[in-house]
């Protein structure tokens, strides 16, 4: 819900998230950073054959992008976010540079020895930092920060935990930052994505074709093109969260990066800029910094609709005139040395500032703006260099044991070790849920002679957690349950109905049900009329589909900026779905939730939080009275039919989700 206030609100800005890159690693000063592109070189890679000068530009440019992202989470620059693309098109270039060069002296790619310098590069920093982030949010977190570290930990280790956040429907804007420590590594899953199936790619070229290079252009173009039309065909302006993270939705931002450092790109490049490449590279730098500026996140739905793409391809193009014109005034600006500095330490800083901003933050500070920014940023440097040298630089320059068979070995044994860390660190007890305040079994007393099997259930973010204990009661009870609860949506009705009536009629054709429930959404705005055309319409759907339909009211919020202008469309929500169930000749009913929640927001009941901080959502144990009370409800309709006592699926594992934020 919370992810689509910025897109309805008009000027609302992104409340800063989870921003991820993949910073590219130091390059360096030493001998094997000439070996190793992407997230670790500086040197002049895009000359075949040169000898490969060291190139302080492209350092710089990794301080830029790491220092945009740190202003972004802070809140100081709605684009910095772009920084990622920025760490993403440098990546693409130096290794498609870095391989194609292999190819032009041995003919082929060895695989081993590239994801040896991989693993070398990256895992030793990663692993320190999810076992020693994992340690601190049991210091120094609250209890959805240590969920989070251990659910998520896991698929970092895997390198797919951006497909494990979309997975969890984890909105990237807002949702997703506010409780996930490893949240912004979805980009570093990206990368390694890359480094894992990109070097395999120019292997099959290189077997199968002379004109390498060429077919590697192409291959680049092509995928970037594909890349592209999936963004295109899979936006979605309630959650731009699917096309912002996914890797195949995202793949351009490395492709065209991997297009420039090849040599056809290279000569046409050539020829468009001649010895302008100076002014011309002075023009894309003053264009990015304009796009940084202007970019607001989601609230941007330009960006997912072509301007992500843009931006990743003057990138893309600045990066490779850095190197086709390093005396330029860009080039050597790039090259001052705070921002080298910067881009030296730029990997472990990546991945040490989201954790430092959400253990640090201004109420355990006592700091605000500026001096929380500051103090923030100083540990995360300070973290940053410590990792890099004394744990990134000796693995990677000077233990010979890290290479060869005595690394694979290392590398497992750091796989298993790290595995086995996420078992036996202790979970996070659920809060204990009083099975009395949900209700007692309740005989059944039904109105109706139909038997139940199957409800269908709807609504927005709020019915999306209430789902979680319906789901289990339902199951304890013989019943099956099919949600299809949207955060940021669900409503029939409203600025965001369309994508719900696209999806209905095949979640009712593959769910069959009995009954449909549907929770008015806090969406469901519009005049009288709108609102009745809506649930009529769905009235019909229902018994079209041989379902009776129920409606239940939201329980009631505490509405805030986003929410107050629509507080007497949607007072009237529940009255127009009385009116509309009173004429539908018994095929739908409107059962009163305020038994549940009463008439007003309630933070808590009995001494336990009922609802959440935010004043909209349910607490699990106002979720768990919820599904006791529905239940109970459909018990008294539909005969057969007796819910499963609450001591049976009160302590089935959905109190521990870390949906439940803010309770």
């Amino acid at each position: 819900m919370d992810r689509t206030r910025q897109l309805l609100t008009d000027g609302a800005a992104p409340a800063p998230a989870n921003e991820a890159g993949a910073p590219a690693a130091p390059s360096g000063t030493e001998r094997e950073a000439g070996r190793e592109a992407g997230h670790g070189t500086g040197r002049d890679v895009g000359r075949p054959g040169g000898r490969g000068g060291h190139l302080p530009a492209l350092d710089g440019l990794r301080g830029v992008a790491i220092l945009g992202v740190l202003l972004f989470h802070a809140g100081h620059l709605g684009g910095g976010f772009l920084g990622v693309d920025l760490f993403f098109a440098l990546s693409g270039y130096l290794i498609t540079d870095l391989l194609l060069r292999e190819i032009r002296v041995s003919g082929t790619v060895s695989l081993s020895a590239f994801w040896g310098r991989r693993v070398r590069r990256l895992l030793p920093a990663l692993v320190t930092l999810l076992v020693g982030v994992t340690v601190l949010t049991w210091a120094l977190g609250d209890t959805d920060l240590r969920r989070s570290a251990l659910s998520d930990g896991p698929w970092v280790q895997a390198n797919l935990v951006n497909w494990h956040l979309l997975g969890e429907s984890a909105g990237y804007w807002e949702g997703l930052g506010a409780s996930r420590v490893f949240g912004h590594l979805w980009s570093i899953a990206v990368e390694e994505q890359f480094y894992l199936v990109w070097p395999v790619v120019l292997l099959l070229v290189a077997r199968r074709s002379r004109r390498v290079e060429t077919w590697v252009a192409w291959t680049a173009v092509v995928v970037s093109v594909a890349s592209l039309v999936l963004m295109l065909a899979l936006f979605d302006p309630a959650d731009t969260t699917r096309v912002y993270t996914g890797t195949d939705t995202r793949a351009f931002s490395l492709m065209l990066g991997a297009l420039v450092a090849t040599e056809p790109a290279r000569r046409a490049l050539e020829r468009l800029v001649g010895r302008r490449a100076g002014v011309v590279l002075a023009l894309l730098v003053a264009v990015l910094a304009l796009l940084w500026w202007v970019a607001d996140g989601e609230a941007s739905p330009w960006l997912f609709q072509g301007g992500l793409f843009a931006h990743s391809l003057l990138a893309a193009l600045v990066v490779v005139l850095c190197v086709r014109a390093p005396g330029s005034l860009p080039a050597r600006a790039f090259g001052w040395r705070p921002l080298r500095a910067l881009g030296l330490v730029s990997y472990s800083l990546y991945l040490w500032h989201w954790p430092v901003f959400l253990l640090l933050p201004e109420q355990r500070l006592g700091l605000t703006g500026w001096a929380h920014t500051l103090v923030v940023c100083a540990v995360s440097i300070l973290l940053a260099t410590l990792s890099t040298v004394l744990v990134e630089n000796p693995v990677r320059f000077r233990a010979r044991w890290a290479k060869g068979r005595s690394g694979l070995v290392a590398f497992v044994a750091a796989m298993v070790a790290l595995a086995l860390f996420w078992v036996v660190v202790p979970r996070p007890a659920g809060p204990e849920i009083d099975a009395d305040a949900v209700g007692s079994v309740s005989e059944s007393g039904a109105s109706s002679g139909a038997e139940l099997s199957t409800v269908l259930f709807m609504g927005d973010s709020i019915a999306a957690g209430e789902a979680l204990p319906l789901e289990a009661a339902m199951t304890a009870s013989g019943l099956a349950l099919e949600s299809i609860a949207a955060d940021g949506g669900g409503g029939v009705v409203g600025p965001l109905a369309e994508s719900t009536w696209a999806d209905l009629p095949g979640a009712i054709a593959s769910a069959e049900p009995d009954v449909i429930v549907y929770q008015l959404t806090t969406y469901d705005w519009g005049t009288e009329q709108q609102q009745h055309d809506g649930y009529e319409r769905l009235v019909r759907t229902a018994t079209d589909a041989g379902a009776e339909l129920v409606f239940v009211p939201f329980p009631p919020i505490r509405p805030d900026d986003f929410y107050a202008p629509h507080m007497d469309e949607l007072d009237r929500t529940a009255d127009v779905a009385r009116e509309v169930a009173a004429g539908s000749g018994g095929r739908a009913v409107v059962l009163d939730s305020s038994a549940v929640w009463g008439d007003t927001y309630q933070r808590e009941r009995d001494g336990e939080p009922d609802r959440s901080t935010d004043g909209i959502h349910t607490c699990q144990q106002g979720a768990a009275r919820f599904a006791g009370w529905l239940l109970g409800e459909l018990a008294t309709r539909y005969s057969g039919f007796v819910p499963a006592d609450p001591q049976e699926w009160l302590d089935d594992g959905w109190a521990a989700d870390a949906r439940f934020k803010g309770c």
